[in-house]
């Protein structure tokens, strides 16, 4: 009898435990778990590896039958493991994001995410950390979290540069918008270009991703005052919107050209482009591009004295722009209002104007202030990141701790740099308004003296082009006359050195002061010099400009050199950009 008992004990216990577990067996039987185990932990295989092949099983699953997948994986796997921990989690992340009610477990995720990194830390494999990072830094900005993003992202690239791997086209596309948002123009516009070096995708649908990644090169480039560049990728851009016969892009790139030409002020070729881009943009229900473009024409009106048809233009602006009420449309919102208020101002509507301009100020210092509050807050994780990674390694490595400690005080010197700085700016926000006019008049000025160089400029190729003519070919008389004529032109006379001053003075206000208090005896003509080479223009396009020969540019500038001290060994240009 007792044997009898003996025997039956364990196979009631094992029939019990069958039974409890039949379910969850029958559920995930179907799945190569341990396959999936021995990837996600595999110390010597790609940073990623494991991880797609889990997120394409599951991906689709409900959160009751994917739970229990991912229990039974986590459970079937070495957790003491940083490998499998951290890839385990990045995956289990990627797919509780998918979810339909993803809101109601963010912190979750945020967690999960975290680990991931953390985990990645322990490893100390740079491979690792940057796969994770880059997961992390999308899934930011996936959830329109734009600062993690930005310093997550930017992270895992850099470390991918030090590492010698190279991200692919999504990567590099995912961290250019996000740097976008950010205003950061010169590293979107990098990683952008970085993206379409790598598009390996040719289909019509690739060559149309391509197509916007050109146009957002041209933009920053808009952004940042170059439009030469912005004109090229522009125009790479519109050659391929001819060849997929795409209406709306080449709206939308010609807008983008209009605005260019309007800001050059060559409402000519401005008008056209613009009102091209609202038609077409108003016909496929882009409603904010039609809006923006059609404000440009409003005050393209205004310049040509035209104001019942500029306040026509900018109500039907405003009238598109109401039915759009997101926040990320500010940009284009303070657009319409300060072109309302200009319009209104022209037709003495004095409530108007203030109402409008209130509008604009208003979201003007409100955007402002949401870059610099963005890149504080970016300034913040990225030191509460490194503080985290340097805590880790700090556990794995006691003899480092030091030298740990010295990077993190520097860290919190820079935040605490970066906190006064935004201080200092907001105690200033109430000039906002006035530094806003006076920053309008110097970039006003900036243009006229651009056009003013570039005139020269144009000036000194056409005499050279036309000297070499005469070295090929005969001429006429009546051409060595006009040659003989533009070569002799002086271009400054003492009325355009007058002229030129003012212009001078507005974008390098103080240069002229600094010069005489760094040679009191300097001479007119030396300070001409000066302001020249401070524009970095080469000997040939200083003498077309003065009217002078090469010989006497070097003279002049031989003089002004040691008129201010300039050794043999240093650089001129550099010690009078310095001023």
């Amino acid at each position: 009898m007792p044997l009898t008992r003996t025997i039956y004990l364990p196979l009631f216990i094992l029939f019990v435990f069958l039974h409890a577990n039949y379910f969850s067996f029958s559920q995930t039987s179907s799945y190569p778990i341990k396959e999936w185990v021995k990837k996600l932990g595999d110390t010597r295989g790609s940073a990623s590896s494991g991880v797609n092949e889990v997120l394409a099983a599951v991906k689709n699953k409900d959160s009751v039958e994917g739970f229990r997948i991912f229990n039974e994986v986590e459970k079937r796997g070495n957790v003491r493991n940083n490998y499998f921990k951290a890839r385990f989690d990045a995956v289990k992340m990627m797919w509780m994001r998918t979810w339909q009610r993803q809101h109601q477990h963010e912190e979750q995720v945020n967690e999960l995410a975290r680990q991931a990194l953390n985990a990645a830390y322990e490893t100390n494999n740079d491979s690792l950390i940057s796969e994770m990072a880059w997961i992390y830094g999308i899934a930011c900005y996936q959830d329109e979290r734009t600062e993690p993003a930005a310093m997550y992202l930017l992270f895992a690239a850099e470390l991918d540069e030090k590492i010698g791997r190279i991200p692919d086209a999504d990567k590099c596309l995912w961290l250019g918008a996000t740097l976008y948002k950010t205003r950061d123009y010169r590293k979107a516009m990098y990683y952008t270009l970085a993206s379409i070096q790598r598009e390996a995708d040719k289909s019509t649908h690739g060559k149309r991703l391509v197509l916007s990644r050109y146009n957002t090169v041209g933009v920053c480039y808009q952004r940042i005052g170059n439009y030469d560049s912005a004109f090229y990728y522009y125009d790479i851009a519109m050659k391929m919107a001819d060849e997929l016969n795409d209406t709306l892009w080449k709206a939308i790139i010609s807008g983008n050209k209009g605005q260019i030409y309007y800001l050059q002020k060559n409402y000519a070729f401005a008008k056209p482009l613009l009102i091209f881009d609202y038609s077409i943009s108003k016909d496929r229900d882009e409603q904010i591009s039609a809006a923006n473009s059609l404000q440009w024409v409003a005050r393209i009106d205004l310049a040509e004295r035209k104001k019942d048809s500029a306040l026509i233009r900018i109500k039907e602006a405003l009238r598109l722009m109401q039915k759009k009420t997101d926040q990320s449309l500010a940009y284009y919102w303070q657009n319409v209002y300060y072109a309302a208020a200009d319009v209104y101002r022209a037709f003495g509507n004095n409530d108007s104007v203030y109402k409008y301009s209130e509008l604009y100020n208003n979201l003007h210092d409100s955007i402002e202030r949401a870059v610099a509050d963005s890149r504080l807050e970016i300034s913040r994780i990225k030191l509460d990141n490194l503080q985290n990674a340097l805590a880790i390694k700090n556990l794995q490595k006691e003899k480092e701790a030091t030298e740990l400690r010295r990077n993190f005080v520097l860290l919190a010197i820079v935040l605490v740099a970066v906190i006064a700085i935004f201080l200092l700016y907001r105690q200033r926000q109430h000039l906002a308004y006035k530094q806003h006019i006076a920053e309008t008049e110097v970039e006003a000025a900036r243009q006229q003296m651009e056009l003013f160089k570039q005139n020269m400029i144009e000036k000194a190729t056409l005499i050279e082009k036309l000297q070499e003519q005469v070295q090929v070919k005969e001429t006429t008389a009546e051409q060595m006359q006009i040659i003989d004529e533009l070569s002799q032109q002086t271009i400054l006379t003492e009325a355009d050195w007058d002229k030129f001053k003012k212009l001078f003075d507005k974008i390098y206000p103080g240069f002229f002061i600094k010069l005489k208090e760094k040679a009191t005896d300097i001479t007119i003509a030396e300070q001409r010099m000066a302001a020249l080479t401070r524009l970095h223009l080469t000997p040939k396009q200083m003498a077309s400009m003065l009217g002078i020969s090469p010989l006497s540019v070097h003279k002049t500038r031989q003089r002004l050199r040691q008129r201010l001290h300039v050794t043999a060994d240093n650089n001129l240009e550099e010690m009078i950009t310095s001023l």
